[in-house]
């Protein structure tokens, strides 16, 4: 395979994902900050999203990919939505999570369903450096906040010896089916191109697929529903097409007694290398 030598993926990773933005604040750049929006969620995430429990044959095909007794280094387990299956069958694992809130989510998990095999290291991945001799390196829905990312892919490939598979949602807004539907313009992220790119870049032939699953989600009121248009496509362009959002989201949408129910095709990225015995 032809590397893509006349491309600066590092350039264009910082400029599209934001690196180089004069304002430096939120969650990208505040450590503070991401901490604080992990401790709310931890308690819920597993409930509300779990690619495991969504994803129709993901954790089978996984399972399949791995083998058993193998040792798998989790990168961003979070509160342990693969690590808990995966260490049912894996010999041991080690689990790396920058947010305290979701490794002690992960503690609670292991206790309940008596796992001894997983062992819980804080760190970001850009950070971490631990030795590990790992079979193979998983990485569901981690990496977001990572600036160089080159060297983040190049670690997850230097330490599966023998492959590695990351999962990741492509980043669309819920409603982004109606959006599509008027043509509107929304924020979009290229991400889920650039990571393969970097990894044939580096001679490493990963393969790509998408699958997908159905996200329900629930608005209130058609009020809930028009606060999250505005965040999704910005004021003055919600004013401009209100008069058409209104209509095709309550056609589109079911109603039930507790408010708008809606059907969010969500698509999932699965990028995986397993290198030849």
């Amino acid at each position: 395979m032809q590397q893509l030598k006349k491309i600066d993926l590092d350039e264009i990773w910082q400029k599209e994902q934001g690196w180089n933005a004069k304002r430096k604040s939120g969650r990208k750049f505040d450590d503070e900050v991401e901490l604080r929006f992990w401790e709310d969620l931890a308690p819920h995430y597993a409930e509300r999203f779990n690619l495991y429990r969504d994803v129709y044959g993901l954790g089978d095909w996984i399972h399949e990919k791995f083998g058993e007794n193998q040792r798998i280094l989790d990168v961003g387990c979070g509160c342990g939505n693969f690590t808990i299956p995966m260490a049912k069958y894996s010999r041991d694992i080690l689990a790396v999570d920058f947010s305290p809130a979701m490794l002690r989510e992960l503690s609670i998990s292991l206790q309940r369903e008596g796992l001894t095999n997983v062992k819980a290291v804080r760190s970001k991945w850009e950070d971490f450096e631990e030795p590990y001799d790992a079979d193979y390196v998983l990485s569901v829905n981690s990496l977001y906040r990572v600036c160089y990312m080159r060297e983040a892919l190049e670690k997850i490939a230097r330490y599966g010896k023998k492959g590695f598979i990351l999962v990741r949602t492509l980043l669309k807004p819920y409603l982004y089916s109606l959006y599509d539907e008027l043509s509107l313009n929304y924020r979009r992220n290229n991400d889920y191109m650039l990571m393969p790119m970097m990894f044939w870049n580096m001679g490493i032939h990963a393969e790509v697929s998408f699958t997908h699953y159905d996200k329900v989600l629930r608005y209130a009121d058609w009020e809930a529903a028009e606060k999250e248009m505005v965040e999704d496509l910005g004021e003055m362009s919600y004013l401009n097409y209100n008069t058409e959002l209104e209509p095709l989201f309550k056609e589109r949408a079911e109603q039930d007694g507790n408010g708008y129910v809606w059907h969010s095709k969500r698509i999932v990225e699965v990028i995986s290398y397993f290198r030849e015995s």
